[in-house]
């Protein structure tokens, strides 16, 4: 029987680079829509081969991390600085019910695929456009990455490391897509719900998401907050030790979490052999720990205590009293986690040419659809002909185009 798409019947066109609009259409993809990745005839997506900067593989017929996010998607291979490639592109775009892109307006409007150009032709269409700064304001125009406009113009990788005016730290590095992949969750949302509206009224929308926004919304109790005097980063002795990570006796991390503070810290305290802590008046509330003076050396004696056992022998004494925690994972520990493996967070996919590698998952579900497939990314230009042929295209035609270069098709 077949698999139960809730997007069977959309049609996609993404124009993206990177990972922010590519992750949305892996998304939508994973959801039953029919997502066109449009590439140029040069190359395609640089996120091709930018794999190769991590030492992971980037081959045509194993690519990994470029899978990750175009998975479940065809691809064509279109010139659009041509007059010819602009033409099959609105071809294309006759039935669709979504264009999807990260490329700024300047570019797009170079290539005819501007908002108020499409618009005008296809009074149906949901357009998503994501951006680095903003559609408007002096930097509407200016180009945004992950890097900097999520993290570094978000307030994130300076107010998380740096003290003051002190000369002993530096900014933290941030972790690679994050930005642009929370953001991919967004423009699904709200595209997907432009397309529901244009249904129903027969009018198309523009849906658009900058990397600086959405960084200043997740970070909205801290930006509020600031105002008021809460400042970033804290540093070790005076922030909360009930939600700190504490180095095991193992050399793992442990990190326990007090979720109600009077129903939970007896319990955490008991745990600790600290019961002389309990019903102590300088550790009444949680607000006493933003003291200095009664939060060093309760963190000094947490810490001592905490390295007399493994990380796993503390994360079962504080599981089995109910409380919340936690042992700190790296990365490469994901790939093997049972739970990741039993969600199908993660999956591991055999190729034809008879490599395997372990993928990530999206993390939407859907109880009727259950987990949706996973095929790899395609190729560049694996589906143009095929594609152009749904189009209306004849053989004669789309021979004069590849023999022209104005399409590619992969061999």
């Amino acid at each position: 029987m077949e698999q139960y798409k809730p997007l069977k019947g959309v049609k996609v066109v993404e124009l993206s680079l990177m990972v922010a609009s590519a992750s949305c259409g892996r998304m939508m993809a994973d959801w039953g829509a029919d997502v066109i990745k449009l590439e140029n005839t040069k190359g395609g997506d640089n996120f091709r081969k930018w794999p190769l900067s991590i030492g992971a593989p980037a081959d045509d017929d194993f690519d990994p991390i470029f899978d990750n996010l175009n998975a479940n998607k065809r691809a064509v291979s279109i010139d659009t600085r041509t007059k010819e490639g602009q033409e099959i592109v609105y071809r294309l775009l006759e039935d669709a019910d979504v264009f999807l892109t990260n490329l700024r307006t300047e570019a797009l409007r170079k290539q005819g695929l501007d908002y108020d150009t499409l618009k005008e032709k296809f009074p149906k269409l949901v357009m998503c456009q994501l951006d680095g700064y903003g559609p408007k304001g002096e930097e509407a125009g200016r180009p945004g990455y992950d890097n900097t406009a999520f993290w570094a113009r978000g307030g994130f990788m300076y107010s998380q490391a740096v003290y003051g005016d002190s000369n002993d730290t530096y900014p933290v590095y941030m972790p690679m897509g994050f930005g642009d992949t929370t953001c991919a969750l967004g423009m699904m949302a709200a595209t997907v719900s432009a397309v529901l509206s244009a249904r129903q009224t027969g009018k198309g929308d523009r849906v658009s998401l900058s990397l600086y926004g959405t960084a200043a919304w997740l970070a909205n109790i801290l930006v509020s907050g600031s105002q008021y005097g809460f400042k970033m980063p804290k540093r070790r002795e005076n922030s909360s030790p009930f939600g700190a990570p504490f180095k095991c006796s193992d050399g793992r991390w442990f990190m326990p979490q007090v979720v109600v503070f009077n129903r939970d810290t007896p319990i955490f305290y008991h745990l600790l052999g600290a019961d002389d802590m309990i019903g102590d008046p300088r550790y009444a509330t949680r607000a006493q720990f933003n003291d200095v003076n009664i939060c060093r050396p309760v963190i000094e004696r947490f810490e001592k205590i905490f390295a007399t056992k493994t990380a796993k022998e503390w994360y079962d004494m504080f599981s089995a009293e109910g409380l919340c925690c936690e042992i700190l994972a790296r990365y490469e520990d994901v790939l093997t986690d049972p739970q990741a493996i039993a969600n199908d967070f993660v999956y591991k996919m055999k190729y034809d040419n008879g490599q395997e590698a372990t993928l990530v998952r999206t993390c939407l579900r859907s109880e009727r659809m259950g987990t949706p497939e996973f095929n790899r990314g395609p190729m560049l230009g694996e589906h143009t002909v095929s594609i152009l042929k749904e189009a209306g295209y004849s053989d004669e035609e789309i021979e004069k185009y590849l023999s022209e270069g104005i399409i590619r098709q992969h061999d």
